[in-house]
């Protein structure tokens, strides 16, 4: 018999909310994230030619920060945030095209799973569903100037 998932918009929220606050705990988070990213895709790594990564490694964390705090829409300055990571990340910007994304999602996810101490299986499917509406936003605004 199949389970069944029935869990609220705000309940999956605070789910991959909490689980974000144990993982992101781990020092190696960022460090981790990025192994992940560029084993799931090396052409992604010639985007970082020229970083400093301790710089990268903590624009990575505060980004994640404001992409966590978006996800119940009650942080204004988290939107705007966000606004400002679209616009950056958009094609008059850095120009990550969109299908980079599908690699970010994974990457992330995959850290989480490795760092989260009380991870469980269901965890990947509300992360999935959750992290998928900021990233959809990033993603619409690739042609916006």
């Amino acid at each position: 018999m199949a389970r069944v998932r029935k869990k609220s918009w705000q309940q999956k929220v605070k789910i991959v909310q909490n689980s974000f606050l144990r993982s992101s705990q781990d020092l190696s988070f960022a460090r981790l994230f990025y192994e992940n990213l560029f084993f799931l895709n090396p052409v992604i790594k010639d985007y970082f030619s020229n970083t400093d990564f301790p710089h990268q490694e903590k624009a990575l964390m505060r980004g994640l920060e404001f992409l966590i705090a978006f996800l119940d829409q009650t942080d204004e300055n988290a939107r705007r945030q966000i606004l400002r990571i679209a616009t950056s990340h958009s094609a008059s910007g850095m120009k990550i095209h969109p299908h980079q994304y599908y690699y970010w999602i994974e990457a992330l996810i995959m850290t989480v799973k490795k760092l989260d101490k009380d991870w469980y299986q269901d965890q990947e499917y509300y992360w999935r569903e959750v992290i998928t509406f900021p990233t959809s936003f990033i993603i619409s605004q690739y042609f916006n100037k």
